[in-house]
């Protein structure tokens, strides 16, 4: 007798990538050697290392480290639901292993292996994550001549720079910057997601030569490891990157508001996500600092909006941009798109009382949108966002408003599943 797990959200190779967020899943019995129901738990098959998981029958409510079941010995499917056990999180793919066995004598019924994973502070990475991280980015940039360069690209004009920065759009145009990118590091390696640079906090490991580098003065030329495949990193047919710190990014972290105050960001009243023009301000503020403020701690291609992308930096540096809205928006229940304290803007451009195109809930964001000329930039170097079997979400033109539900708290088919170490799935957050 044995039993067959089927997790929603499998990619092409039947592989699992779990998040915080409960995903729907099936177990069948195989083989039975009874007509009488089974009754059959399923858990992890290793409490004291790898990832770890929590099962339930719905995805809204608790989840615990086991699950009894009873299946029938017809072999029809039970449905339950599983998520990563907040916050243990795997460091290699695979080590999330579901275990069934017999509720009666603990028989192993089968055993399902997966992976909790989500993004992490850059700075506390195993070195097995920060050198498959590193490789896949080197990978996705080929010296210049893959991919990447797509991604450097829609951060170079001045149209484009407009719809995704200096007005609301600022935060969701960016989290599907990420995604994009992080879904192309996944194709070359499937356990990669997008570390954070955490820039209120010494950073050694960052910026150290096995991950971005160290910077040497007085030019700020950044040093790698030769094991470090970063040290072929090239943009704009230039091979390199330079980066002077102007703050001991090092030892004491870049000059910018801390993450206690960054969540404080837009008060409580009206407590919307983007600014409404009011003296309360909103989230939305964190662009200047501790975003901006972050970027102009260096000196070289970070410092300049036009030319950040050619610093790998700088996609840890939004990284944890993202995490802080993801967070604020956990702490605050902000992951409703209908809601005006969610997002001020209603509408699209041409609605009244709109703001800047690309900025307003129901504005299609170029360049997933693939609309060029007039108000749109003259190209758009990237197609629409794939449909994959690993998330419902986002859709191939999302819009601003798409971005926001991103762990599916409101609606399961809004997951786009990534998740952050730091920030759980169930909200409002106690």
């Amino acid at each position: 007798m044995r039993t067959e797990i089927a997790i929603e959200y499998a990619d092409a190779a039947g592989r699992s990538y779990l998040t915080w967020a409960p995903v729907r899943a099936t177990i069948s019995l195989l083989e039975p050697a009874t007509n009488d129901p089974v009754g059959i738990v399923v858990g992890n098959a290793d409490t004291t290392k790898g990832g770890q998981l929590a099962f339930g029958t719905s995805r809204t409510g608790d989840l615990s480290p086991t699950l009894e079941l009873t299946l029938p010995s017809d072999g029809s499917d039970v449905e339950f639901f599983v998520a990563g056990d907040y916050p243990k999180a795997s460091t290699d793919d695979g080590d999330a292993i579901i275990r069934a066995t017999a509720a009666n004598g603990g028989a192993e019924l089968s055993t399902t292996p997966t992976m909790v994973r989500v993004r992490k502070d850059a700075n506390g990475l195993t070195a097995a994550e920060r050198d498959r991280f590193t490789t896949a980015m080197a990978t996705l940039n080929a010296r210049g001549a893959g991919l990447f360069k797509d991604f450097r690209d829609m951060h170079r004009d001045d149209i484009a720079l407009a719809q995704a920065h200096g007005a609301p759009g600022f935060l969701s145009w960016h989290r599907g910057y990420l995604l994009d990118l992080e879904r192309e590091l996944q194709k070359i390696d499937p356990s990669v997601a997008l570390p954070y640079w955490r820039f209120d906090r010494p950073a050694p490991n960052v910026f150290g030569e096995d991950l971005m580098g160290r910077s040497v003065q007085p030019l700020g030329n950044v040093i790698f490891s030769p094991g470090n495949l970063l040290r072929q990193w090239t943009t704009d047919g230039q091979l390199g990157v330079r980066r002077g710190p102007r703050v001991d990014v090092v030892g004491a972290g870049a000059a910018v508001m801390n993450e206690a105050q960054t969540l404080a960001l837009g008060g409580t009243t009206p407590n919307a996500i983007f600014d409404d023009g009011t003296d309360e301000g909103g989230f939305d503020d964190m662009e200047a600092d501790p975003h901006g403020d972050a970027h102009t701690s260096f000196l070289g291609l970070i410092r300049d909006v036009h030319t950040a992308p050619r610093d790998p930096l700088f996609f840890l540096l939004h990284c944890n941009v993202d995490r802080l809205w993801a967070l604020w928006q956990w702490l605050n229940d902000r992951f409703d798109g209908r809601d005006p304290n969610t997002f001020f803007f209603r509408g699209t451009a041409s609605s009244p009382g709109a703001t800047f195109i690309g900025h307003n809930l129901g504005d299609t964001m170029w360049p997933w949108n693939g609309i060029t000329g007039g108000d749109r930039p003259p190209t758009a170097p990237r197609p629409p966002f794939e449909a994959l079997p690993t998330a419902p979400a986002p859709p191939p033109k999302p819009t601003v408003g798409d971005m926001i539900d991103y762990d599916g708290v409101h609606a399961a088919t809004s997951y786009m599943g990534f998740g952050y170490d730091t920030v759980p799935f169930k909200s409002p957050a106690p």
